[in-house]
């Protein structure tokens, strides 16, 4: 698979953080995000999943859920 280059702009902070995590860990500061986004893709190809998990959730406990008056809600 053929590799891009990804240039990103960061603080001096934020610079000095990334390449002492780098560091502890042993790897290079690209092998580092590389992995973040690796990892922040695949949590995010999760959320289709998890709202169709939630809608048969919902589904499932409609008319099973006790009712409430809006003023039992609120401390009055």
């Amino acid at each position: 698979m053929a590799t891009k280059i990804l240039t990103i702009a960061v603080s001096e902070e934020i610079w000095k953080k990334i390449k002492q995590s780098a560091a502890l860990q042993g790897k290079s500061i690209s092998a580092l995000i590389r992995e973040q986004i690796e990892k922040f893709l695949g949590e995010e190809n999760r959320y289709p999943e998890v709202h169709e998990r939630i809608a048969k959730i919902a589904k499932e406990n409609r008319g099973k859920l006790e009712k409430w008056e809006r003023e039992e809600l609120y401390d009055v």
